[in-house]
């Protein structure tokens, strides 16, 4: 359904690129939960292990999963090219490792190098992509809609799996897709749960799998 909005090949390239690039970076290592704290604007951060999850916490405690990051994917370009505080919450989903690389560093590989602009410029678009889908989402769909519609969209930002299933290569808890969909884990349970019944979804080592794409897509008031 979104395939089209999240070109692999694309993304993939974009990884090699910042893998390379980590090497000249500051390596650190974090625990699974924990919070990685970066100096807005001085820093672009690579991951280069693990997955980081990004988020936006409110003053009463109350959090919004926006994405998630792999190895080779970043974090703090749009503060690096735009200034500002940066509102989101970066924190270890598993035992991760990054690459900090500093703004004089980037400066000189950006000047040698401007043809590269355009994995930051994909990088920037990616996300806004995913925010701008969850946004739509949550404003056309029901409770069972925003669901059908956030497991569309994690499958098309997904590795691809040898099996050739179409997944969520990412494993999820029920508390985290709450947290993505903005809805109670109560509610992700039961409509997991209902998929499943229908023969749409099967859960296998934790890990989601999309048997019958048509049927979930049935359920999303999605984008014309």
């Amino acid at each position: 359904m979104y395939s089209d909005w999240f070109e692999q090949k694309r993304q993939d390239k974009m990884r090699q690129f910042f893998l390379k690039l980590s090497k000249e970076g500051i390596i650190k290592s974090y625990n699974k939960n924990e919070i990685i704290d970066i100096e807005s604007g001085e820093y672009v951060v690579i991951v280069v292990e693990g997955i980081l999850s990004v988020e936006i916490i409110s003053s009463m405690g109350n959090e919004k999963l926006l994405y998630v990051l792999r190895p080779g994917e970043i974090y703090g370009e749009m503060s690096y090219f735009c200034g500002g505080r940066c509102v989101t919450i970066l924190k270890a989903k598993e035992k991760s490792k990054i690459a900090l690389v500093k703004r004089d560093i980037l400066e000189t590989v950006l000047e040698n190098e401007p043809e590269i602009y355009r994995y930051f410029i994909h990088s920037i678009t990616r996300k806004f992509r995913i925010v701008m889908l969850q946004l739509t989402s949550a404003i056309f769909n029901d409770s069972i809609g925003k669901i059908a519609d956030t497991l569309l969209r994690l499958a098309s930002c997904s590795e691809k799996n040898p099996d050739e299933e179409v997944s969520i290569s990412v494993s999820y808890t029920h508390q985290e897709l709450a947290n993505n969909v903005g809805c109670s884990r109560i509610t992700i349970t039961r409509c997991l749960n209902r998929f499943i019944s229908e023969g749409i979804i099967d859960i296998k080592n934790k890990r989601i799998i999309i048997k019958d794409i048509d049927k979930l897509q049935s359920y999303v008031d999605k984008i014309i």
